[in-house]
């Protein structure tokens, strides 16, 4: 899944990519010695001929790609696919809204095709599922729950979050009350791994702040994580304690939050900071295996 950013709002679309038809072999990163003292590196060179001579007999294996467009209105900051039903999927739009997806039919009608067209592809218009406008501004951050399907948390450039919970396969509610604590625009979201009601946010203001649904619209933990804005964080799903986060100053940290009191202005939490980049973090993932 990408989008597309184009010169005008209406040429705007959502790319949905797929690749097929890709053949080759799994290679160590590091090859390793055999008992006679010659490395593995001679076995799939071996195997590379085999591989080679296979393909003169039965044709040159060419991968496919296919790809539609759907139209979206604006430019799409960001996209994101449910956990548990990928082909859902939620937008934020430069023009100040949120909308939900289905490309069921899209991934669907690839599924059928005998015959792959190449070439360029038609921009589908598609109505999306849902369409939330009831932020104040633009944003950038976005979550679905990997524990309850079909829940999404929103935040803008105004600093405000919204919690959107599914009512049936095809509407949403969103609370009206707005979860209200940073003080300048919510860079990202990031539900917990292990909690179905407890997600994470961070700022522009070096604010992260832990939120819990189930008491009120006020942050549970909110504390000065860095003195530059963290643009994104990202949850240890093994270690649920363990929170990493990318900053503008091209650092990146490792915090537990054990160590942490509510509305806590001084970090305690960090464990590890890291500074081998120049620029500034934009994205980070925790690995979970």
């Amino acid at each position: 899944m990408s989008f597309f950013q184009a010169e005008k709002p209406d040429w705007n679309s959502i790319g949905i990519f797929k690749v097929s038809n890709v053949s080759g072999k799994q290679r160590d990163l590091v090859p390793s010695k055999t008992t006679d003292g010659d490395s593995d590196m001679d076995a799939d060179n071996s195997d590379s001929d085999e591989d080679s001579e296979d393909e003169e007999e039965g044709g040159s294996v060419t991968p496919v790609l296919q790809l539609c467009k759907v139209a979206h209105g604006g430019c799409s900051n960001r996209i994101c696919a449910m956990t548990q039903n990928p082909h859902i999927c939620a937008s934020w739009s430069d023009a100040g809204y949120v909308q939900i997806w289905d490309f069921s039919t899209h991934l669907n009608a690839w599924q059928s095709e005998t015959e792959v067209p190449r070439g360029a592809s038609s921009v589908f218009n598609q109505a999306p599922l849902f369409n939330f406008k009831g932020h104040k501004d633009e944003g950038y951050a976005i979550d679905w729950s990997p524990r309850v399907a079909g829940r999404l948390v929103t935040g803008d450039c105004k600093n405000c979050i919204h919690l959107c919970e599914p009512t049936s396969d095809a509407t949403w509610n969103v609370d009206a009350t707005l979860f209200t604590g940073h003080t300048a625009s919510v860079e990202d979201l990031q539900w917990s791994p292990t909690e179905d009601h407890v997600f994470a946010s961070c700022s522009v203001d070096g604010h992260i702040a832990i939120w819990d649904a189930r008491l009120g619209k006020s942050p549970a933990i909110y504390f000065k994580a860095h003195s530059a804005d963290v643009n994104v964080i990202s949850w240890n799903r093994l270690a649920s304690v363990m929170l990493a986060s990318g900053i503008d100053d091209g650092t990146f940290s490792i915090s537990d939050l054990r160590l942490l009191s509510p509305k806590s202005e001084e970090d305690k939490s960090s464990v590890a900071h890291f500074q081998y980049h120049n620029h500034p973090i934009t994205a980070i993932r925790v690995e979970s295996t």
